[in-house]
C-alpha cells in the first residue's frame, strides 16, 4: 500500500522529525549516565552536593505560574528549563531576573540572560549566580567555630532553532563553579530540550522535554582533608517533561482576556522516583496585565519517608508589559524549607 502524496503521507513526515530529536534524547541521557550512576550504586548516594545552584527556580514570569514552563516558547526565562523555549522570539530580548529569599535564611541570587535571533538560529547566553551567605563551620560539636561563604554561579551558551513551526529544539553548553569557603570545583555540563506544536495556527497546545546538567562527576579540588584527590558529587541531572494550552477563547471569557494552562513533571535521571509537579495557570488582560498562579509538589531528595519527603506550595505572581518592555514580580511560598521567596524581573524585547 502506498500512502505518498496522502494526508496520511504528510502527516508521517511532520512526525518523523519529532520521533527522532525525541529519540535522540533519551539516547543522550542513556549515554551520560553510566559513569555516574555506576558511581551512586556503589557509593549508595546521589547527593546533588554543593551544587544545588543548578536547579534551583529562576525567573520571576516561571516561577509565578509554578515553574510550569518546559513547553512555552518565545520566553527567554524558560530558557534555564528547556533551551528550546527561546525559539520564537522576535527579533531577540534582555531580561534579568533577582531572587530574594527569607530573611531567616541569607541566601539571594541573579538571573541574566540575553538573545539574538540570526538566520542560522537563536543564539542565547545566560549567568545564573547564587549568594548563600555565611554558613557555620563546626568541627566535633555542634557549636560554631566560624562561617564561611559558600556560592555558585553557572555560565551558558544556548543555540536554539525550528523545523518549519512545528519543532524547536535547543542546546545549552555551560561551565559552572561551586565555592564552599573551604573548597571550590568546576566543570561543564549541558542541557538539550525540544518543544513540540502538533498543529500550530489550529491546535493551542504544546509538548516540551527536557534534559538539564548532562555531564560526569563533579569534582572538588584537594584540600588537607582529602590528600589525593578532591570529593566528588554527582550533577543534578534533571529529565522534565510538560503540556502548555494557550487557546483563542476559553469557557466564554472575552477576548480580551487571554487564558494559558500548562504542567510540568520532573525526575532525578538517576532517581526517577524523586519527582516533582508544577501546574500553572496565566490570565493576559488586555495584553497589558499577566496574573499568575501556580502548584507546586516535589519530593524532598533527602528524606526516605514521613511528612517532610514532600512539598506542596504554591506560588502567585503579576506582571505588566508595556510596547516591548516587561517587569514581573512573583513569589512562591511553602515550598522550600528555608522560607518564602520573592522573584523580581525586568525585561525588554527587541
Amino acid at each position: 500500500m502506498t500512502v505518498a502524496g496522502s494526508p496520511l503521507s504528510g502527516q508521517i513526515h511532520a512526525f518523523m522529525p519529532a520521533r527522532l530529536v525525541v529519540s535522540a534524547l533519551c539516547l543522550l541521557a542513556l549515554v551520560s549516565w553510566p559513569g555516574v550512576s555506576a558511581r551512586a550504586q556503589t557509593s549508595g548516594s546521589t547527593s546533588d552536593g554543593g551544587i544545588v545552584g543548578l536547579v534551583l527556580p529562576v525567573g520571576a514570569r516561571a516561577i509565578g505560574q509554578g515553574r510550569a514552563v518546559v513547553a512555552t516558547r518565545a520566553e527567554l526565562q524558560a530558557m534555564p528549563y528547556n533551551p528550546a523555549t527561546v525559539d520564537g522570539l522576535e527579533r531577540g530580548a534582555l531580561t534579568f531576573s533577582r531572587i530574594e529569599g527569607a530573611e531567616d535564611a541569607g541566601f539571594d541570587g541573579n538571573y541574566v540572560a540575553g538573545a539574538v535571533v540570526s538566520p542560522y538560529g537563536t543564539f542565547a547566553a545566560q549567568l545564573i549566580y547564587q549568594d548563600y551567605g555565611e554558613i557555620p563551620l563546626t568541627e566535633t560539636s555542634p557549636d560554631a567555630v566560624g562561617t564561611v561563604e559558600v556560592s555558585d554561579w553557572a555560565v551558558g551558551l544556548t543555540w536554539a532553532n525550528h523545523w518549519r513551526d512545528r519543532l524547536s529544539y535547543g542546546v545549552t553548553a555551560k561551565w559552572y563553579n561551586s565555592d564552599l569557603g573551604v573548597t571550590s570545583g568546576s566543570g561543564a555540563a549541558f542541557d538539550i530540550g525540544v518543544v513540540y506544536l502538533p498543529r500550530p495556527g489550529s491546535v493551542p497546545i504544546s509538548f516540551g522535554v527536557s534534559m538539564r546538567n548532562l555531564g560526569g562527576d563533579f569534582r572538588y579540588d584537594e584540600t588537607e582533608a582529602t590528600t589525593g584527590g578532591g570529593d566528588s558529587d554527582n550533577l543534578p541531572s534533571r529529565v522534565r517533561v510538560g503540556v502548555e494550552a494557550k487557546p483563542e477563547s476559553f469557557f466564554g471569557v472575552p477576548p480580551e482576556y487571554k487564558v494559558g494552562l500548562s504542567f510540568d513533571a520532573e525526575s532525578d535521571l538517576r532517581e526517577l522516583a524523586n519527582s516533582g509537579f508544577h501546574g500553572g495557570a496565566t490570565l493576559t488582560v488586555y495584553e497589558v496585565l499577566v496574573l499568575r498562579g501556580g502548584v507546586v509538589i516535589i519530593d524532598n531528595p533527602y528524606v526516605d519517608s514521613g511528612d517532610a519527603d514532600r512539598a506542596t506550595g504554591g506560588s502567585f505572581g503579576i506582571g505588566i508589559r508595556y510596547d516591548r518592555f516587561e517587569a514581573d514580580i512573583a513569589r512562591e511560598v511553602s515550598v522550600s524549607e528555608l522560607g518564602d521567596e520573592t522573584h523580581f524581573a525586568v525585561g525588554i524585547r527587541f
